[in-house]
């Protein structure tokens, strides 16, 4: 079975929109997939104002789409075991998009390192911006 990422959508309001992600890794392919697609969210981009969840020896890279990508964020790391992960940037505006040239808006994931049986269980605030 391939490594594989499940995406939940568990609010989807006028202004919040959280996700869950769980992700179990086969040991030989990485995932490559997209988290947030702001069209399918009636909006035109989104904030990160929070992470919480758990995530094994990988790493999960977060970034901002466009024809170059810019980093959004990394979870966990390669070398050591992740406890419970609470981040919360919603008091100082949380992450925001840099608006790369050509950007979309939408938010993409990458996997380092995902190893057999390794999983991740991961909670996503985002703010919606720019509703239409």
């Amino acid at each position: 079975m391939p490594s594989i990422a499940t995406v939940q959508e568990l609010v989807n309001g006028p202004r919040h929109l959280v996700l869950k992600v769980d992700i179990e890794g086969d040991g030989v392919t990485e995932i490559e997939d997209t988290l947030v697609e702001v069209g399918a969210y009636n909006c035109r981009e989104v904030r990160l104002d929070s992470i919480k969840g758990n995530i094994d020896i990988f790493a999960l890279d977060l970034t901002w789409d466009g024809p170059t990508e810019a980093a959004l964020f990394t979870i966990g790391n390669e070398t050591a075991q992740t406890d419970f992960i609470n981040l919360d940037w919603s008091k100082t505006g949380g992450q925001i998009n840099p608006k790369v040239a050509n950007y979309t808006g939408d938010v993409n994931m990458t996997t380092r390192n995902l190893g057999n049986g390794e999983k991740a269980s991961l909670e996503f605030h985002f703010i919606k911006k720019d509703i239409p």
